[in-house]
């Protein structure tokens, strides 16, 4: 069975203030989920299971713990004894090496695709400290989809525009939101197993900047029509989910505490029989909707 994992990182489940919280102001077809309301069945038939993102260890949840064990199944912040944001350090690099779940996806011989493009200078300018998602997809042996990759439609860009591109210098069409979502569809139409990382809800977050969380949230709601309406979901699972709060509540402009929301469409929804999830047992949900025929 087909998987397409969409890890949108700093959406936390945030209360029905509009003053704090942007899905409550802004409201989404799809995310305007709130903690202290019962969260509803979502369009498409889709279920939101609420998430904990501490894994039983004190203080903000931070992202590359929280990716590390949303990608491998470990507790890592229990493995390093607290939380650890940016990138991944040497512990958690090896976590990611040795139980990322593209290694789980190659065990199955099946086919793996992260749908962001990646750059040589990437590579070249980061040296060790690259990011989870793209370590998680390395220790697969997976290659990555390239700058020509983007340029000929068979890549996006964590932005789905293409803008963020552009300004760091590389020549590159931009492009309308649904036209990238249109992109992930068809990569995940392609694969066993796609993930996509949209980073603007963390970074807004920081920024506490809520006009420009608007566009966001529209964003979101575009690529999600988009691929749901595009994928056969009788047989491909689509999960959504996150590493920590932030965007959900733009009154502080650090991480929170809240919960996330992990929202799931399609064939095997019924795998995710349980009323919250931690972030380090996702991994092993979608190693069982994987294997699933």
């Amino acid at each position: 069975m087909r998987v397409l994992l969409l890890f949108i990182d700093g959406l936390g489940l945030g209360t029905r203030d509009a003053e704090r919280n942007p899905l409550a102001r802004y409201p989404s077809r799809f995310l305007s989920l709130f903690a202290n309301e019962p969260l509803p069945r979502l369009p498409y038939d889709g279920l939101v299971i609420p998430t904990r993102v501490d894994m039983d260890v004190p203080g903000l949840p931070q992202s590359a713990t929280g990716q590390t064990a949303l990608f491998t199944g470990c507790n890592a912040s229990r493995e390093v004894g607290h939380h650890i944001s940016g990138m991944p350090t040497p512990t958690l690099r090896r976590l990611l090496a040795e139980s990322s779940i593209f290694k789980h996806v190659q065990a199955q011989g099946k086919r793996g695709v992260f749908a962001n493009a990646l750059s040589e200078e990437y590579f070249k300018n980061r040296g060790e400290w690259i990011s989870a998602t793209t370590r998680a997809l390395l220790a697969g042996n997976f290659p990555w989809l390239t700058m020509e990759d983007l340029r000929a439609g068979l890549a996006v860009s964590h932005d789905l525009t293409n803008e963020f591109l552009n300004q760091m210098g590389f020549a590159v069409p931009q492009r309308a939101v649904m036209e990238s979502a249109r992109i992930i569809a068809q990569i995940a139409q392609a694969a066993d197993f796609t993930l996509f990382e949209f980073v603007l809800t963390d970074t807004i977050g920081h920024s506490r900047d809520m006009q420009q969380a608007q566009d966001i949230i529209a964003r979101l709601d575009t690529l999600l029509e988009v691929v749901l309406s595009s994928l056969e979901l009788n047989e491909t699972t689509i999960v959504l989910t996150s590493d920590h709060g932030n965007f959900e509540d733009l009154s502080v402009k650090t991480h929170t505490t809240n919960s996330v929301p992990t929202c799931i469409w399609g064939a095997g929804k019924s795998v995710f029989n349980v009323s919250e999830l931690q972030i380090e047992t996702i991994a092993s949900f979608l190693v069982k909707v994987l294997a699933k025929v």
